[in-house]
């Protein structure tokens, strides 16, 4: 099982991507939260506010979940990180195989 960390330049930009997410069965469940972003751009620093998502997902889909992001993200580099889990409940983890297979 992995968590795949997403950066998106707005709520309805994060709806899309998590909605189609789920739609392809890429992912079992996202989770969207509102952040602030701090960054080097054309020698000026940002401060913008966007919404990052955390997608739960299974190793044999990182693939499928980039290309969906790629195909529906505004930004020419988006953000598409993987975390490993090292731990995760049975029960939750049966619950989240279910969805993507």
């Amino acid at each position: 099982m992995v968590f795949l960390y997403i950066t998106c330049k707005n709520e309805e930009e994060a709806k899309k991507i998590s909605h189609e997410l789920i739609m392809q069965k890429a992912a079992a469940c996202v989770n969207a939260h509102p952040i602030r972003s701090v960054y080097p751009e054309g020698g000026a620093v940002k401060d913008v506010s966007e919404i990052a998502l955390i997608a739960k997902t299974s190793e044999s889909k990182i693939q499928h979940v980039e290309d969906i992001v790629r195909a529906l993200h505004s930004y020419k580099t988006p953000c598409v990180a993987t975390f490993s889990l090292s731990r995760l409940n049975r029960e939750y983890k049966d619950w989240l195989i279910s969805c993507v297979a």
